[in-house]
């Protein structure tokens, strides 16, 4: 049984998550950079408590980024080596559920959409291939 929509949608969800998390770390951190320099008249003090909770800020956002990007990487690589037709694949379904309760709370709803319909497509198929293995073995 072929598995080219599954390659398709994780390669799809894999090239999402590699965007997302460029996207997270250069304009996201940059707007939050800006939306804390946009204040004004503060004393050194405040200036340097700002400057502190930035920088723990930016090192968040920046670790989510790197996070997606991991994530979209190890799709790619899951997508390319891992997803083969005419083979099960129980753990990569259970992957794709996991990373998609994962975008959901963190509000990714592409995410969501793409790894949930790999997985349900890919679990699905899995039942078919050992109905096949069974007739052809049995």
């Amino acid at each position: 049984m072929s598995r080219k929509t599954e390659r398709i949608l994780v390669r799809l969800l894999g090239c999402w998550q590699v965007i997302d998390g460029v996207i997270t770390i250069l304009l996201y951190s940059m707007y939050k950079r800006n939306q804390l320099s946009g204040v004004t008249n503060l004393s050194n003090e405040h200036a340097k408590a700002i400057d502190a909770a930035f920088g723990n800020i930016f090192i968040f956002i920046a670790m989510f980024g790197t996070l997606l990007i991991g994530c979209g990487l190890f799709n790619l690589v899951v997508a390319k080596r891992y997803i083969k037709d005419n083979q099960m694949n129980q753990k990569v379904g259970i992957w794709l559920i996991a990373l998609s309760i994962f975008s959901y709370f963190s509000m990714d709803l592409l995410s969501v959409v793409l790894g949930m319909s790999a997985a349900v497509i890919l679990l699905s198929k899995n039942k078919g291939i050992r109905r096949h293995q069974e007739l052809t073995t049995g």
